[in-house]
């Protein structure tokens, strides 16, 4: 029987399989690829997992865990419940060490069905088949495994968490099914509101995207999706208010924010004294940070923290309610220097992702060289991409738009976050760490960068489509292809 001969459903069915198979073989590759890349220790593990005693082994992989219980965690953040639950397991496994390889496996496996999850979620929306299927999931694959985002998996750090939530939030941002959408977001505000303090207002703003989407696209707003996001939303205030770094926090939030780009004369008006003027740059370890961006680092010997009176988040807002111009100025010294994903801490040369002897050189070299592309690329065109996520939602109100509108209500959520974490990581410890502080921001500029591709090749295909079936009859309202009406 020749390929024509083939009836068309079977013909779609054998497509899906060998794209599922190629994605699958490609997910797997990435995985033992990526086994080399990790995030290393720059002494904030012990925030995290400091509760169960792990005694480093030397490869930066391993630790030795405890013969006694694991204390109850201290920190809010969930990553240390997830790895306190971890190395409940790990006890039990051959060689009785915590191997941060196990919990990146984990990870890594959940970002394949992610990626496969968001593909068929995508070709559904475009009314795509099984090839553009295939290519779908390895434009996902792409995103996630690229080294600056994947090397957070093989860590111990709260960012662990969202790695595992975000996708799923996009997902449930995606869903046609009631009940996916509700456990999707659910869960997945849940997970991301409490991986980490900086990220305990997802939960709210999933909540303004879904009721802004179903306003704008003429849809009736699900009041039980709203209702359970609030409470999401009220459960991920609590390490906000009981966090033991608030004024460590704060008090490079002032010291290393503000007070940087402030001129002489408003420090004058905000009343900040001599003596404290010379704290300004120098954190809470001796480090003098100056020049582009604070990434001139001396080492001094001395530190002014803790300060008294105590700094609290008042203090913190206190100069940008005097001069919201000062947010801006801020950003404009900040962010050249630290948006990008070339993360490092407090010294420009000091790099978060690290390499080691792995599996498979030739894909850890081909991740690590996309890392360093997409820095070239896409980095400088980042406000083009978060424009785009505000006009292309603006478009979805269009009758045109149909299986595009979810897309660009995803699309929106990715910009928003994007946007408010480069405001909270300002605020909360100002320059000190910021490109670090901005690794969930890049990673959600990643996803949607694929978004807006994907949405621009759906908005061709309805131009397209629009201009080969010629001008509409008076009176006639085209349905397209996608259109859920």
């Amino acid at each position: 029987m020749t390929t024509a001969q083939i009836p068309p459903s079977r013909r779609s069915r054998w497509l899906f399989f060998i794209g599922f198979f190629a994605a699958a073989v490609a997910g797997v590759v990435l995985i033992f690829g990526s086994q080399a890349l990790l995030f290393a220790d720059t002494n904030d593990f012990q925030r995290v997992v400091g509760h169960l005693y792990l005694t480093p082994l030397g490869d930066g992989i391993r630790w030795a865990l405890p013969e006694q219980p694991f204390r109850i965690p201290a920190n809010p953040e969930l990553a240390s419940h997830i790895f306190t639950l971890a190395g409940w397991v790990q006890r039990y496994l051959p060689g009785a060490v915590f191997d941060i390889s196990r919990t990146a496996l984990a990870a890594k496996l959940l970002l394949l069905a992610y990626a496969g999850v968001l593909a068929w979620q995508c070709a559904a929306a475009l009314g795509r088949g099984a090839v553009w299927c295939t290519v779908f999931a390895l434009a996902w694959l792409v995103a996630f495994f690229m080294a600056h985002n994947i090397g957070m998996a093989q860590s111990l750090y709260a960012e662990y968490a969202f790695l595992i939530a975000l996708p799923l939030l996009l997902v449930g941002m995606l869903a046609s099914r009631r009940a996916v959408r509700l456990a999707c977001l659910g869960l997945g505000a849940f997970v991301c509101g409490l991986a980490k303090v900086q990220y305990f207002y997802v939960p709210l703003m999933v909540l303004v995207c879904v009721w802004a989407a179903s306003r704008w696209q003429r849809r009736v707003p699900d009041k039980a999706l709203l209702k359970l996001l609030f409470a999401v939303q009220v459960v991920c205030l609590v390490p906000l208010l009981i966090g033991k770094n608030a004024e460590l926090n704060a008090y490079h939030g002032v010291y290393l924010g503000s007070y940087m780009v402030l001129t002489p004369a408003q420090l004058d008006e905000l009343g900040v004294p001599p003596d404290q003027r010379a704290c300004i740059g120098l954190d809470a370890w001796g480090n003098a940070l100056s020049g582009p961006g604070g990434t001139q680092v001396k080492r001094t010997g001395h530190t002014c923290y803790p300060v008294t009176p105590k700094l609290g988040k008042g203090e913190v807002l206190r100069p940008y309610l005097h001069h919201p111009q000062v947010l801006w100025r801020l950003a404009a010294y900040a962010l050249p220097s630290h948006f990008t994903v070339r993360y490092f801490h407090v010294f420009p040369d000091y790099f978060y992702l690290k390499r080691l002897k792995g599996e498979a050189p030739g894909v850890t070299d081909l991740l690590l060289r996309m890392t360093e592309v997409r820095d070239r690329t896409i980095t400088p065109l980042a406000p083009l991409f978060l424009l785009g996520s505000v006009l292309f939602f603006a478009a979805s109100r269009s009758r045109h738009a149909g299986g595009l509108r979810p897309l660009a209500a995803g699309g929106l959520l990715l910009g928003l976050f994007v946007v408010s974490q480069i405001v909270i990581a300002l605020l909360g410890e100002g320059v000190r760490d910021l490109s670090k502080h901005l690794w969930a921001a890049q990673l959600a500029l990643d996803m949607l960068v694929v978004l807006t591709a994907l949405q621009c090749l759906g908005w061709l295909r309805v131009w397209m489509r629009r201009k080969t079936a010629g001008p509409v009859p008076e009176g006639a309202v085209p349905v397209l292809p996608g259109d859920d009406r």
